[in-house]
């Protein structure tokens, strides 16, 4: 793995204290030949949820983090930054995302860190890469 990152199941992850709008995030895991992260079961998630926790205990309150998972259209579906479908492993803080305005991107919930919450793709949130 490059500096900073952490090895779990064969990739390498890493939280980042930088506030980035999700296309200007998924821009910054690029320039480290990266995609955000694509936590696609929950073993990946709970790793995840660990490496968001950790970085939640050094900067305070800004729970809401930027993961790999996004629609290009109000009524499209969600998928992974990489262009496959989102499958069966998806769990969504209410159950279903939001369906209200235009919230196309997808962070770990502030409220319960290991569920999923879709939000506007302009809001600035911390990010985990892979």
């Amino acid at each position: 793995c490059t500096k900073g990152y952490t090895v779990f199941r064969g990739f390498c992850y890493k939280a980042f204290k930088i506030a980035k709008t999700f296309n200007y995030a998924s821009e910054a895991c690029g320039e480290d030949s990266g995609t955000l992260a694509m936590p696609r079961d929950a073993e990946t998630n709970a790793f995840l949820v660990y490496l968001a926790s950790n970085l939640h205990k050094s900067v305070g309150n800004r729970w809401y983090i930027w993961i790999g998972l996004h629609r290009q259209r109000d009524e499209g579906s969600f998928e992974w930054v990489d262009g496959s479908a989102l499958g069966d492993y998806s769990p969504w803080a209410n159950g279903k995302p939001y369906d209200m305005g235009r919230r196309h991107c997808v962070s770990y919930s502030a409220l319960r860190e290991d569920n999923w919450v879709n939000l506007p793709c302009s809001d600035r949130l911390y990010f985990i890469c892979q």
